[in-house]
């Protein structure tokens, strides 16, 4: 089964977005610059062509009941609005006490709005214990393109596609889905410009005043 169809068939009703605070219960988060820029409900970055923006990934354990023994981690986007993906430090000395099995895989699926995939698999014993929360990448960034548009859909999409206890039990559906559009940064109007050029050599005349009084 492609990823794609996997990703795609997670409830979106267990979205939750967040920048940078941890959920009240197992979760991912991000400590991205997302913010609500616009009427539809999904969070936003604006930026122009050739922008980077970079952010922390975590984990919080809050509410299993086992240690964490396993998870697939997954990151999609839209190559079109972000075509630069590069992520550090996801297999940290801290991280392979927990999870000594860790691999990754990138991949394109030209059937998909959200083409570019990551996934991440780590594996234990032990595997994260209750009640943790820590950082599980150091620094992802994304380089925006040139192809920005705001039509409301999700241009990046964070989310855990399978996640099994020490017990055996699946946790996934515990852990939420954390997703943001980007969209072109608001250009100043012709007049705004005008009025601040204006006002900037008005504020230069003012202060050659200032010294001719002062001589």
């Amino acid at each position: 089964m492609k990823i794609s169809a996997v990703i795609q068939g997670l409830s979106i009703a267990t979205v939750l977005l967040v920048a940078g605070l941890p959920a009240y219960g197992a979760s991912i988060f991000i400590n991205s610059p997302a913010a609500q820029l616009d009427d539809d409900p999904i969070l936003d970055i604006a930026g122009r062509p050739g922008d980077t923006f970079s952010w922390e990934g975590f984990i919080d354990t809050t509410g299993l009941t086992a240690n964490l023994q396993s998870f697939n981690a997954y990151a999609v986007r839209a190559t079109d609005e972000i075509p630069g993906f590069k992520i550090e430090g996801e297999d940290t000395t801290e991280l392979q006490q927990f999870f000594p099995n860790f691999s990754t895989q990138f991949s394109v699926d030209p059937n998909s709005a959200l083409d570019g995939i990551f996934l991440g698999n780590r594996s234990g014993p032990p595997g994260l214990p209750p009640n943790y929360a820590g950082r599980i990448v150091t620094k992802v960034t994304i380089t925006l393109g040139d192809q920005l548009n705001n039509d409301g859909q999700a241009d990046y999409r964070l989310g855990i596609s399978s996640a099994i206890d020490a017990n055996g039990k699946d946790v996934t559906d515990q852990f939420n889905i954390v997703e943001f559009e980007v969209q072109p940064a608001s250009v100043p109007e012709p007049s705004s410009i005008f009025g601040l050029v204006i006002a900037g050599g008005f504020g230069v005349f003012l202060r050659k005043q200032k010294r001719k009084v002062q001589y």
